[in-house]
C-alpha cells in the first residue's frame, strides 16, 4: 500500500462523516479495509467515462479488500438510486445539485491532516505548512485556482474533487502561415484573427475551419460563447449568460450579436460546407493541409495531425467590451481576454447524499483515490475520455501522447494549454439544472444565423425559448440556481420550490 492511500484513509475517518462509525484513526504504514462493502459507481451523463474508471479501479479494490462495481451505461436522473460515486462533467452539477443527489465535501477532504511526533494520524487537523503539503495526498493546493474556487464548488459547498479540464486553443498549419509569409505570431484580438483567415483563404487554401454547424460535442457553443466572452464578460460583472437579478438572458444584447455576426463571417473563409461543419468536420478539413487555422479543444490534438507541423496558441481578445450596466462599449487595456471552459469546466468526482455510514467512508476514499494527481492523470489521458490537467504542476508536462499527435509542437501545445487555464478570469461553461436544454436552444440559433437568418432576430429567438426554459422549470429557482453557479453572489440556504405542475 502506498504511503499517501493512508492518509487519504484518514482523512476519511477524521472526518467522522459515516453514522455508526467506530473506527478509530488508522497508524501510517497501516492499511483500512472496506471489506462487505461493494461500492456502486456509476458516469452521469458521459458514457465516455466508464472504461477509465473500469480501468483505475483495480488498485483501490487490491488495498481496500473489497469491490468498486462500475455501471456499464452512464445514468440519469431517474436511475440514482443506490449509487455511492459519481463522476460527471461539470455542466451536470446543477442538476445534481437541485435533485439534492450530491453530498457536500468537507474542508478537510482536501486539507492534509498531519502526522504527530508518534507517526500517528491525528483527528484534530493542524495548521497547513510546508512541512505538512507533503503528506497531503490530494495535493490539493496544487489544483488550478479556477477549480478550487469555481468549478468544483456551488455557491460555498464544495461539491466534487478534480479529475480533469477541457480549454479551447488555435490551431496554426505552420506551414500555411509561413506560404503566405503572415508570420506565426498568434492573433491577439478576434479581429486580427479575421484578418488573418482572410489573408490566408486563397485558391484550394481555405482560412478557419469551425464547428459551425449542429454540433453534439459542444464545441460550436464554446467558440460562440468563447468570442462573445471577449466582448461582453466586464470586470465589473460576475454574471454573463443572464442577469444575475432577474433571470433574463443576455444572449441577445450587443457583445452575442456582434461574436456570432463575427463567427458568420469567419466561417466565409473556410472550405467547401464549413458552414455544416460539426466538430470532426472541423477537424477533418485541418487534416487535409489545406486549412490554416482551426479553433479546438486542446485535448483533442491526436485528431489534428496530418503530416504537416502545427503550433497551437491561446484565443485572442478584444481591446473593447460592453458594459450591461450603462449599455455602452468600453475600451480597455489590456486586452479583455477571460477563459470560457467547455462542460462546465471539466470533470469532477462526488459522493452521493444518500450513501452513510461505512459506505460513505468507503466512497470519500475512492473518490478522494481518483482525484490524487497520479490516477487522475491516468483518466485524463484514456482515449475515450481525453482531458486537460487540473493541476498547475502538470500543465508543463507537454502533449499526453507525442506519437499520436505527430507535428504538434508539444511546448506551444502545452503553453497555451497553461495561459488559457491560469488566466485572471475563468468563466465555466453553464451548469444550472437543464444546461443542455439552454445550451441546444443556442445551437439552434447560432445554427440558423449562419444559414442565413439574421443575427438579431436567431438571438432573440434563443432568448425568447430560454424565458421559457426558465419559467417551465422555474425562474426564480433556476435564478436561485444561476446565482449559486457563479460562486459569488448571495444565496439562500435551499432553493425555492419547484413550480406545480398542472396536468
Amino acid at each position: 500500500m502506498k504511503h499517501s492511500d493512508c492518509y487519504i484513509i484518514a482523512i476519511v475517518l477524521a472526518m467522522g462523516l459515516g453514522c455508526g462509525t467506530s473506527e478509530a484513526p488508522i497508524p501510517v504504514g497501516q492499511a483500512a479495509t472496506f471489506s462487505g462493502i461493494n461500492l456502486k459507481v456509476a458516469a452521469f451523463g458521459d458514457a465516455s467515462l466508464i472504461p477509465a474508471l473500469n480501468a483505475q479501479r483495480g488498485e483501490w479494490e487490491a488495498t481496500r479488500k473489497t469491490t468498486a462495481i462500475v455501471t456499464t451505461e452512464s445514468i440519469n436522473a431517474d436511475s440514482l438510486t443506490g449509487i455511492d460515486v459519481i463522476v460527471f462533467p461539470g455542466d451536470r452539477l446543477g442538476e445534481l445539485v437541485d435533485l439534492g443527489a450530491l453530498a457536500i465535501l468537507p474542508d478537510a477532504l482536501v486539507r492534509p491532516i498531519p502526522s504527530s511526533s508518534s507517526s500517528e494520524i491525528s483527528g484534530t487537523p493542524k495548521p497547513l505548512t510546508s512541512e505538512t503539503l507533503s503528506d497531503d495526498p490530494l495535493k490539493f493546493d496544487d489544483v488550478l485556482t479556477g477549480f478550487k474556487d469555481f468549478v468544483t464548488k456551488y455557491g460555498n459547498d464544495r461539491m466534487g474533487l478534480p479529475l480533469g479540464s477541457s480549454a479551447l486553443v488555435l490551431v496554426i498549419n505552420q506551414g500555411l502561415l509561413e506560404q503566405a509569409k503572415v508570420g506565426l505570431r498568434g492573433p491577439k484580438t478576434w479581429k486580427d484573427l479575421d484578418t488573418l483567415a482572410t489573408a490566408l483563404h486563397a485558391g484550394e487554401i481555405a482560412g478557419i475551419a469551425l464547428a459551425l454547424g449542429d454540433d453534439p460535442e459542444g464545441v460550436g457553443n464554446t467558440i460562440f460563447l468563447a468570442r462573445a466572452a471577449a466582448l461582453g464578460q466586464h470586470k465589473d460583472q460576475f454574471s454573463f449568460l443572464f442577469d444575475a437579478d432577474t433571470m433574463t438572458p443576455r444572449i441577445a444584447s450587443p457583445p452575442f450579436v456582434e461574436a456570432l455576426q463575427g463567427l458568420v463571417e469567419l466561417g466565409k473563409t473556410g472550405p467547401a460546407g464549413a458552414l455544416n461543419f460539426d466538430a470532426n468536420a472541423a477537424r477533418a478539413a485541418f487534416r487535409t493541409g489545406k486549412v490554416g487555422l482551426l479553433i479546438d479543444r486542446a485535448e483533442r490534438a491526436e485528431t489534428w495531425a496530418g503530416g504537416f507541423p502545427i503550433v497551437v496558441a491561446h484565443l485572442p481578445g478584444s481591446e473593447r467590451v460592453y458594459d450591461p450596466a450603462s449599455k455602452s462599449w468600453e475600451t480597455v487595456k489590456p486586452l479583455n481576454n477571460p477563459t470560457y471552459l467547455p462542460t462546465g469546466g471539466g470533470w469532477l468526482v462526488g459522493i452521493a447524499a444518500s450513501t452513510q455510514g461505512k459506505r460513505r467512508d468507503a466512497a470519500l476514499d475512492f473518490a478522494s483515490y481518483l482525484a490524487t494527481p497520479e490516477i487522475a492523470s491516468r483518466v485524463r489521458t484514456m482515449k475515450a475520455s481525453p482531458m486537460l490537467p487540473a493541476r498547475n504542476t502538470q500543465l508543463t508536462g507537454g502533449l499526453p501522447d507525442p506519437k499520436s499527435s505527430a507535428g504538434v509542437d508539444s511546448r506551444a501545445w502545452s503553453e497555451a494549454v497553461a495561459s488559457t487555464l491560469t488566466a485572471g478570469r475563468i468563466i465555466p461553461g453553464l451548469r444550472i439544472p437543464d444546461a443542455s436544454g439552454y445550451l441546444a436552444d443556442l445551437s439552434k440559433a447560432r445554427v440558423s444565423a449562419t444559414h442565413g437568418e439574421p443575427v438579431q432576430a436567431a438571438l432573440e429567438t434563443a432568448a425568447k425559448a430560454w424565458d421559457d426554459r426558465s419559467l417551465q422549470l422555474g425562474r426564480d429557482r433556476q435564478l436561485w440556481h444561476y446565482r449559486r453557479s457563479l460562486n459569488r453572489l448571495a444565496t439562500k440556504p435551499q432553493p425555492p420550490e419547484r413550480p406545480t405542475r398542472t396536468p
